[in-house]
């Protein structure tokens, strides 16, 4: 009988530390999960201030992605026009949030550069 015990309590022994470890992952992964974030508003995210600061890092990356790429042109940059002439930064702007607390705002091909050129995406930092 006492043969059968030890690996009986070994089994055991691994899954409480398993079950221990998995409880701490999902802990920690609850409290660090972007999409749990997801429900928050831009204004809760970036400050009362989130249209102005939101709109300077996307212009300021669209002028350094058309530095780089000059095939690539935005319509706010090209057009000398402010950014929401071509698209909304509100409380109805579509994001989510990355794996490491930036927030991503994404615009459907065609919104603020040529359709060819997709869907284009924007990280930007939380303040």
């Amino acid at each position: 009988m006492m043969k059968h015990f030890a690996p009986l309590a070994a089994l055991l022994a691994l899954l409480l530390v398993l079950a221990a470890c998995g409880a701490a992952d999902s802990q920690s992964l609850a409290a660090a999960d972007p999409a749990k974030e997801s429900t928050a508003t831009l204004e809760e995210l970036c400050g009362s201030d989130y249209q102005s600061y939101i709109i300077e890092t996307i212009t300021m990356q669209m002028e350094n992605r058309m530095d780089k790429t000059p095939d690539v042109v935005y319509f706010p940059i090209a057009d000398n026009a402010p950014l929401t002439d071509y698209a909304a930064i509100d409380e109805t702007t579509d994001f989510t949030v990355d794996g490491d607390g930036n927030i991503v705002i994404l615009f459907p091909a065609g919104t603020v550069a040529d359709e060819a050129h997709g869907e284009q995406s924007f990280r930007i930092p939380r303040p």
